[in-house]
């Protein structure tokens, strides 16, 4: 029997350990780790966090109320990591005591808790569990410093994100369309100068899509105004700029099919961080999630604007298509992901 004790102890041990890098990995990988981790953890936390508040929802009828519990996904899921790593640190580090012959597993679990929060209200039997001790006390003042030091980048990192956003709605109007954007440049002459806003969106987007898989959290984060989302003005900037380009509205200077290969690749990366489902294969022909009327209700939009739309409609849609391809399948995705987005084109068929 004593022989078992030690053998169960020694495991005790061992998988504190582990617990303990896997819990410090994931802690290192979501905070400090500057690119896409996948981590298990934050994953969970999240999902624990997501899956209840979109049941809630689905079934609520009122806009405003579902953009309030969508807002909440983020904070509350970033707020629920440390939680979880203080959760796994005690109880890593209760095996560990109580592997060391610390007392009772109550008594560990009370020891591993009073040294993680530094109060000291359960003191070590013996010198080794009084280093272990410090050293869990040391990493619970860790956990503290990474969330106070992460929070301001990921708030700096947003309130960019939104700058751009709201640079957009002035000019496309809230929410934003293509029709709006285009309309308000033929009303102020500057049609031909679109093409100045291209390199603004195209750093935009590389952005974008660097900070929203290193900081994923950052996609639940919703904007000030339920009118409006990073996501919705993402697929309008991409629209408008594929629009002009099949369209041939403006002179073309290659600054728009840069732009627009910076949004996909951006939104793409996105998806690919979230498992959503790959773009198809332009070669394929296969469906989009808008079709011939909505491309063609967007250029009646413009013609009835005064904008010159051209004569051969085909061509602009097949061109058009040709665009759209290349992430239709992402915002469709992330649209779902995030909840509650309408995209322009659903609000063009819902007002004709």
């Amino acid at each position: 029997m004593p022989a078992l004790m030690s053998i169960l102890q020694a495991v005790a041990v061992v998988l504190g350990v582990l617990g303990l890098a896997w819990v410090l990995s994931s802690a290192v990988r979501t905070v400090v780790v500057p690119r896409p981790e996948r981590v298990l953890l934050t994953r969970l936390a999240f999902q624990s966090v997501r899956r209840p508040i979109m049941l809630l929802v689905r079934r609520s009828d009122d806009p405003r109320t579902r953009d309030r519990l969508l807002a909440l996904i983020g904070p509350t899921g970033l707020l629920l990591l440390p939680v979880l790593w203080s959760i796994g640190a005690t109880i890593a580090y209760a095996a560990i005591f109580w592997g060391l012959d610390a007392g009772s597993v109550r008594r560990s679990v009370e020891l591993s808790g009073s040294a993680l929060t530094t109060m000291g209200f359960v003191e070590a039997p013996t010198s080794a569990t009084r280093l272990i001790a410090i050293s869990e006390g040391l990493l619970g003042l860790g956990i503290v410093a990474l969330i106070i030091s992460f929070l301001p980048s990921l708030y700096g990192t947003f309130s960019r994100r939104e700058i751009a956003v709201g640079r957009f709605v002035v000019r496309a109007g809230d929410p934003p369309s293509p029709a709006e954007f285009i309309s308000r440049l033929i009303a102020i002459e500057r049609l031909d100068d679109v093409g100045d806003r291209w390199e603004e969106w195209e750093d935009w987007f590389v952005e974008l899509g660097e900070t929203h898989t290193s900081f994923p959290a950052l996609v639940f984060f919703r904007s000030a105004r339920p009118s409006r989302s990073w996501l919705t003005v993402a697929e309008a900037a991409l629209d408008t700029a594929a629009l002009v380009t099949a369209a041939d509205l403006a002179p073309p200077t290659g600054q728009a099919d840069t732009m627009i290969r910076s949004g996909y690749l951006a939104l793409r990366a996105i998806a690919d961080f979230f498992g959503i489902e790959p773009e198809i294969d332009p070669a394929s022909g296969g469906a989009l999630s808008i079709d011939r009327s909505d491309f063609d209700r967007l250029l009646d939009q413009l013609d009835a604007g005064g904008c010159p739309v051209v004569a051969d409609r085909d061509l602009a849609w097949q061109r058009f298509w040709g665009w759209r391809v290349n992430y239709d399948r992402a915002v469709c995705g992330l649209a779902l992901l995030v909840g509650d987005v309408q995209s322009h084109w659903t609000l063009a068929r819902e007002r004709s």
